[in-house]
């Protein structure tokens, strides 16, 4: 009896799986490409590098236990999309990516960074209005954040970049 009530939990998540997919047509799992947001399992700072390789990236740390970031997640998605081609954006799950959340001081969650270039080993971040910065505190969005309080800095992580 348990076999078969094990067997149907699967069989049931794995069905949601395929729906879900389905529903997104793909573009949210495991997306590589630059156009589309990234959402994997774990991420690494090299992931980071390849993609600010070729235009800025923003990184929004989150769990899924958290209300506002279900809140935050379609607001990124929208400036995902308005950015499309232009600017990586990474979902990031701070549980599964400790040490990455660490090295980017997480320290409440939904926080976004947005990261302009990679220089002689630093990011350049931009923080509020459009400020320049070498300190993830100091420019990071901690909290639930508007999309017009984000482009801001979106627009000028594009400009350091031209």
């Amino acid at each position: 009896m348990r076999v078969m009530t094990a067997n149907r939990i699967y069989i049931t998540a794995i069905a949601a799986l395929i729906a879900c997919a389905a529903v997104l047509g793909g573009t949210h799992c495991f997306a590589q490409q630059m156009q589309q947001p990234v959402t994997q399992a774990k991420v690494s700072m090299s992931d980071i590098d390849a993609a600010l390789a070729k235009g800025p990236v923003f990184v929004e740390f989150e769990t899924e236990a958290c209300h506002y970031c279900k809140e935050q997640r379609p607001i990124s998605q929208a400036l995902a999309s308005d950015y499309s081609g232009k600017i990586t954006f990474f979902f990031v799950d701070a549980m599964e990516n400790r040490d990455l959340a660490k090295s980017f001081q997480v320290t409440g969650v939904p926080q976004m960074s947005v990261i302009a270039s990679k220089s002689d080993g630093k990011y350049t971040y931009i923080g509020r209005n459009g400020a320049a910065s070498d300190s993830v505190s100091a420019s990071r969005f901690v909290g639930l954040t508007q999309k017009e309080d984000l482009k801001p800095a979106l627009d000028a992580a594009l400009q350091k970049r031209t």
